[in-house]
């Protein structure tokens, strides 16, 4: 596992939706002072008016990032026929750690494989923890003008055992327990595969080692629970 030089991002591939009507944030508003000029359509780089029929129309209310747009349709539209509000649907999704900016986010993220292009809090919701407070500590004076390759973010485990067996993941973290069951096969392997990529380790949680999983073995982390739920002796 330690022997991994670089990591490349494969091609990502846009998904659609999980929701027939996705949530957004905002919604935009159209009155009756449209001309249909199409200018909302001409300057919104995130698809959320398309051109139906000759007359604009907003097809992606949960695309738009609200005030962090640099080109706001609602204030550059000539005639003012344009209203953007906080989507009150938003406001009851969530809780105190998943809240709706990081559920929605998190929604989106899955589905382009891009980070949000602005207007939500995407990283770690209202609790002050979470995965991504996780902070990289530059040595005082150390040049940071260094190629990716040059940066080893690897952690030796099982260090305190002199006679312990010795591993070395690529980075600081590995995926936490999500059971066969309350999660599909299907993203039970999406998550064994990104592991195996990123040179670190996933585990299989309560609900037991399926068989798709052996091509990742060396990277599987194995939840052994007190009613032993698909627990074998070869895995």
């Amino acid at each position: 596992m330690s022997d991994q030089k670089s990591f490349e991002f494969p091609e990502v591939v846009r998904t659609p939706s999980r929701f027939r009507n996705p949530i957004g944030k905002y919604r935009l508003y159209r009155t009756n002072a449209c001309l249909a000029c199409g200018k909302c359509v001409e300057i919104c780089r995130y698809g959320v008016h398309v051109m139906r029929r000759g007359e604009p129309f907003v097809k992606n209310h949960y695309l738009c990032v609200g005030p962090d747009c640099p080109e706001p349709c609602y204030e550059i539209c000539p005639e003012g026929a344009l209203t953007m509000r906080r989507n009150p649907d938003f406001d009851a999704l969530g809780d105190y750690r998943w809240t709706a900016d990081l559920l929605v986010s998190t929604w989106y993220m899955a589905e382009t494989g891009h980070m949000p292009p602005g207007g939500l809090e995407y990283k770690t919701g209202n609790s002050g923890g979470g995965f991504d407070r996780l902070r990289l500590v530059f040595r005082k004076g150390q040049e940071l003008d260094v190629d990716d390759d040059d940066i080893d973010t690897s952690v030796d485990l099982n260090r305190r055992d002199e006679i312990a067996h010795k591993v070395r993941i690529e980075l600081p973290f590995y995926g936490g327990g999500m059971s066969y069951g309350s999660i599909s096969i299907t993203t039970m392997l999406s998550r064994m595969k990104a592991v195996k990529a990123l040179g670190t380790f996933c585990c299989t949680g309560e609900g037991g080692y399926p068989d798709e999983l052996k091509p990742y073995d060396d990277h599987v982390i194995t939840q052994v629970a007190t009613g032993l739920f698909g627990v074998r002796e070869e895995t």
